[in-house]
């Protein structure tokens, strides 16, 4: 299914561990046509479902400590089949100034401390890609 702007052809791969919060934005995105979120609970079964596909943005929670960053290190440095320099949105219920800093060299696009609201998240995603206009007949 897609939209007139292709949204639910937008593939955004959902890093998360709290099923809830997985089901909710992907149950949300969908519903709202923003983008088709695949699930995974860690970054060890991202690693497994890149293999074969391939989003267009990454939401990861940082609940994993250093795997959550050298995986993002990877990514980056193209080591999926994915773009390397996809947008990529982090979650984290504690930052300090060494995180963000490593954060921005990472080339994260936002970052979003827990607990959220549904609406940033869903405000956030929608801001991934720009708005494609209607050119006039």
């Amino acid at each position: 299914m897609t939209t007139p702007g292709g949204a639910l052809a937008r593939k955004v791969l959902l890093i998360e561990p709290d099923g809830l919060v997985r089901g909710t934005v992907a149950s949300v995105c969908r519903e709202m046509q923003i983008a088709h979120v695949r699930q995974t609970i860690s970054v060890a079964s991202a690693e497994q479902w890149l293999k074969t596909g391939a989003p267009q943005a990454v939401l990861i929670s940082l609940v994993e400590g250093d795997a959550a960053l050298d995986f993002l290190t990877r990514l980056r440095a193209g080591a999926f089949r994915c773009e390397a320099d996809m947008p990529v949105v982090a979650m984290a219920r504690v930052v300090d100034a060494a995180l963000v800093a490593r954060l921005k060299a990472l080339d994260v696009r936002r970052l979003l401390l827990q607990p959220f609201r549904l609406h940033d998240v869903i405000h956030t995603l929608e801001q991934l890609w720009p708005v494609r206009e209607a050119l006039p007949a």
